[in-house]
């Protein structure tokens, strides 16, 4: 009896597959996350001392208040986000369409995945040049280019939520007579939003490195633009300083928008990290 009860007693710390320091997650994930900043920190440092085109931290922490009190970087950076989020605005909507297409099969199913296909192949610096051939130096450009490069990752990860959609739920919709629309409104939505937010937060960091590309080619405007600048000048410090708006910008908006608003959204599931 009493080694039963101790038996049931130890149970939960002696589970097959966990682990002391498992818990939910979250002590593991903030320690792995320090672990990482302490490791770009430290190649840094090795960096600025094994050689001359790598600043030293200090020389770039002690002219960050110089670069804050600029007041023209301010539009450059809003000038880049604001392609990056009205990009992936388009792209998650051309994607659902060819996700639609797709998982219905037919004609023009089979033909825009042909187009997804070739879209996926297609490097973004090709894509990049493309654009200033066919649109100069436009701001048109540049949306194109982050939507072909974006949206077939969309397709696809929808096409997956389509094609895992319960048929039940499709037949109950015929049932009470939803049209197309209306089914797709009431029923196919709201089951594609996790596959949605996982495109999302997927594709926005891609997005990212795409406008980048794209400005160093196609625009005299934002981040990508101004990474270029002071690279062929040779000015070490604004290239680091850009860099670290860059990473600033991507891992600020994944840890304090995307993955808190994910986990709201998909709150009544109980386990949406």
């Amino acid at each position: 009896m009493a080694s039963s009860q101790t038996a049931s007693t130890a149970g939960p710390l002696l589970q097959p597959g966990r682990r002391w320091w498992s818990g939910d997650g979250s002590g593991s994930d903030r320690l792995l996350s320090a672990l990482g900043l302490l490791s770009f920190v430290a190649l840094w440092w090795f960096g600025s001392l094994t050689s001359d085109f790598v600043p030293p931290i200090g020389e770039v922490l002690d002219a960050v208040p110089s670069f804050l009190t600029e007041e023209d970087i301010y539009a450059d950076i809003a000038d880049s986000l604001t392609r990056v989020v009205v990009s992936l605005a388009v792209a998650v909507f051309v994607g659902f369409w060819a996700a639609y297409l797709m998982a219905r099969r037919g004609f023009w199913g089979l033909v825009v995945a042909r187009y997804v296909d070739l879209a996926i192949g297609l490097p973004s610096t090709i894509a990049a040049l493309l654009a200033l051939f066919i649109f100069k130096r436009s701001e048109i450009g540049v949306f194109v280019v982050v939507v072909i490069a974006c949206f077939p990752f969309v397709a696809i990860t929808l096409r997956q939520g389509f094609l895992s959609l319960d048929r039940r739920l499709s037949e109950m919709s015929g049932v009470y007579r939803f049209g197309g629309i209306s089914q797709i409104r009431n029923v196919t939505i709201p089951h594609l939003v996790p596959f949605t937010l996982a495109s999302i937060r997927n594709e926005y960091a891609h997005a990212w490195r795409v406008v980048v590309i794209a400005e160093l080619f196609a625009v005299n405007s934002g981040i990508g633009w101004r990474f270029t600048q002071a690279y062929d000048r040779f000015l070490l410090v604004d290239v680091a300083l850009w860099l670290l708006v860059f990473i600033v910008l991507l891992l600020g908006t994944e840890y304090m928008i995307l993955r808190p608003l994910e986990r709201w959204v998909l709150r009544w599931r109980g386990g949406a990290q």
